[in-house]
């Protein structure tokens, strides 16, 4: 009786100290971008970037929100609420989605105007929309996401200001998404020059026959 009276009391702890982890919810009470960053319990230090041109293969994902208006994030112009990310429906922030931005482009939408383009990023240009960062260390796990997602030392953080500066109330923090450049893999840098030597060995052998 003692011994199944003591497994009953660790599966009751090991379920007390699980349940916090599992009841996150999203912040949504995020006064801008900047505050959610200087948030201790997530992030760990950032710096401001005054420009970026995107390029190649990149992953993002939505990570916050704090909106009145319907904010959407998507590789296509005209998205409707179902689109990649969503604050209609938040249920896969938190998910990695790819894009590539040598042939894509990553637009973020509201009522008025829409399709914002976010590459390539200035405060010149596109400035009144977005706001980006770069995290100068490892952020702590994110664990009001479904995903418990932790995000790399320079991670891209955008936060999308909708309406811009003439109708928004420039917090930056309407849709905030993550960016991480998508490493090319280490055969890729190997196979490339076997190539080169294949071809290499390939023209002096037509030139021996010639």
């Amino acid at each position: 009786m003692k011994t199944a009276l003591r497994l009953f009391s660790l599966a009751f702890l090991a379920l007390v100290v699980t349940l916090p982890a599992a009841a996150g919810t999203l912040p949504y009470n995020i006064g801008n971008v900047q505050q959610y960053l200087d948030s201790s319990g997530y992030f760990n230090g950032y710096t401001e970037l005054d420009a970026i041109d995107f390029s190649g293969q990149w992953q993002y994902t939505a990570i916050a929100f704090e909106s009145g208006n319907i904010n959407t994030v998507s590789t296509t112009t005209e998205a409707s609420d179902s689109s990649t990310f969503s604050t209609a429906n938040n249920a896969n922030f938190g998910t990695w989605k790819n894009i590539n931005f040598s042939s894509e482009q990553l637009y973020f939408e509201d009522n008025d105007p829409t399709d914002i383009a976010l590459d390539s990023f200035s405060t010149a240009s596109n400035g009144s929309f977005f706001r980006v960062f770069q995290l100068t260390a490892d952020s702590n796990a994110l664990d009001y996401l479904g995903s418990n997602l932790t995000l790399a030392l320079g991670t891209i953080i955008v936060g999308f200001n909708d309406n811009g500066l003439s109708l928004g109330d420039a917090d930056y923090d309407d849709i905030i998404v993550a960016l991480q450049p998508i490493p090319v893999p280490a055969a890729a840098f190997l196979f490339a020059p076997a190539l080169l030597g294949f071809m290499g060995l390939r023209r002096r052998v037509k030139s021996i026959i010639a």
